[in-house]
């Protein structure tokens, strides 16, 4: 079967750091690691473990940060990781074969799986607290080598290793538990925005909304598109203002429940005096065009993951307020001052989990299949590029550069 492959070496990686800048086409070459390969399929770890056969596969932020060497390279995620890796995570497939512990009437089935490795896909028992409490996003052994009856190197997920194959993969493999049935009625194209969708709605929820009244959310993406919708379809009814940089973006925020979407000038005394203007705070200015701004959002989601986003977070939100990192950024460069100074919140949002809702306990899959069925969240338009694997070249480059592409959610076509 035919897979993307991915497996940077020192080298490889000092040499696209300096070339990316006069040939961002690098980035996506041998010399950076990544290769299409005829590989054998992944074999079944346990028997209660199925193959998939993919159908489409969504391109993640998260890949294209890796490819474009944004983490730095003694990133602590290398010890979540098992090189050479099979990419790829987001997907809608079918079940082609189960293991002898797996009911066969999933053979056929078109399935949504979610991705995570935690401790009932490693057979770890007794599970570790957090997967206990069914916060499986959260798993303490991620970084297990070996352990458990899957016998899986360490990896946070499918897509992050060299035993489970990818979905930039023809075919992968899952634990049964992984596995979400779609719902009849959704299409492939839908179905496939599944585990974005899913992460915005699991940031949603670990957010404290009973005193808020103003939210931003900063980056436009698929996952901060799924955060406007997930606020409303909570009944949050304060104001939300959505923070991107590209003008065809505008109609489709304002339709998914954003009061405005606000795009700011480049200089930094004309972005805080904007959020001032629009928050009721004020500006102070400290040395070497330094600022900051007293007052500011209730809450803010951070979905950009780069320096200026994350300071920018955190200085354009009130004392005592909420700041959500959903984004995939290191910090590296990042003032910290506001946490302390400010005594501000700050919390963490990674993928999925058995969310509590509505006095109800439900994995962020199958909500966000409801919520997507409802009406609640809406999916047309978000698919904007699909691609053969063969085309894997313009298909990230389209990715990386999604303004001048119109891009939203960018994936490969398998069908």
């Amino acid at each position: 079967m035919k897979s993307l492959v991915y497996n940077v070496h020192p080298i490889g990686w000092a040499t696209c750091w300096w070339l990316r800048r006069l040939w961002s086409g690098c980035l996506t070459t041998w010399v950076a690691g990544l290769r299409c390969r005829e590989v054998d399929p992944p074999q079944l770890p346990g028997e209660d473990w199925v193959r998939v056969r993919t159908l489409i596969a969504g391109i993640c932020g998260t890949d294209t940060a890796i490819l474009a060497l944004k983490p730095p390279i003694d990133s602590i995620l290398q010890a979540f990781s098992s090189p050479p890796m099979a990419l790829g995570h987001e997907n809608v497939a079918i079940v082609e074969d189960v293991g002898a512990a797996v009911d066969t009437s999933w053979v056929g089935r078109r399935v949504c799986v979610d991705p995570t490795l935690a401790c009932t896909a490693r057979g770890i028992n007794p599970p570790c607290d957090r997967c206990r409490n069914g916060e499986y996003g959260a798993c303490e052994r991620f970084g297990a080598d070996g352990e458990g009856t899957s016998q899986l190197p360490p990896a946070t997920c499918i897509g992050y290793n060299s035993r489970t194959g990818g979905t930039f993969g023809e075919q992968f493999v899952a634990h049964v538990s992984q596995l979400v049935a779609v719902p009849d009625g959704m299409s492939d194209e839908d179905a496939s925005l599944t585990d974005p969708l899913a992460c915005g709605l699991h940031a949603s929820l670990r957010t404290d909304l009973s005193k808020a009244r103003s939210v931003l959310v900063y980056g436009m993406g698929v996952l901060g598109l799924s955060i406007i919708m997930a606020l409303r379809a909570r009944g949050f009814t304060g104001r939300i203002d959505a923070l991107g940089r590209s003008d065809y973006l505008a109609d489709l925020v304002s339709s998914m429940g954003a009061d405005e979407y606000v795009q700011l000038p480049a200089g930094a005394r004309e972005r805080f005096e904007e959020i001032a203007r629009r928050t009721g705070g004020s500006v102070q200015r400290a040395r070497f065009d330094n600022y900051m701004l007293s007052g500011g959002y209730d809450v803010v989601f951070e979905c950009a993951g780069s320096v200026q986003s994350l300071t920018e977070t955190l200085k354009w939100t009130r004392s005592r307020g909420q700041v959500i990192l959903v984004g995939t950024g290191s910090g590296r460069g990042v003032d910290l001052t506001p946490i302390w100074f400010r005594e501000l919140s700050v919390i963490g949002a990674y993928g999925r989990q058995l969310e509590r809702v509505d006095l109800r306990t439900i994995g962020s899959y199958p909500l966000t299949h409801e919520l997507m069925l409802s009406g609640k969240f809406k999916t047309a338009g978000l698919l904007t590029h699909t691609f053969r694997l063969s085309e894997y070249h313009k298909a990230f480059a389209v990715a990386m550069h999604k303004a001048p592409n119109r891009a939203i959610k960018v994936a490969f076509d398998f069908r």
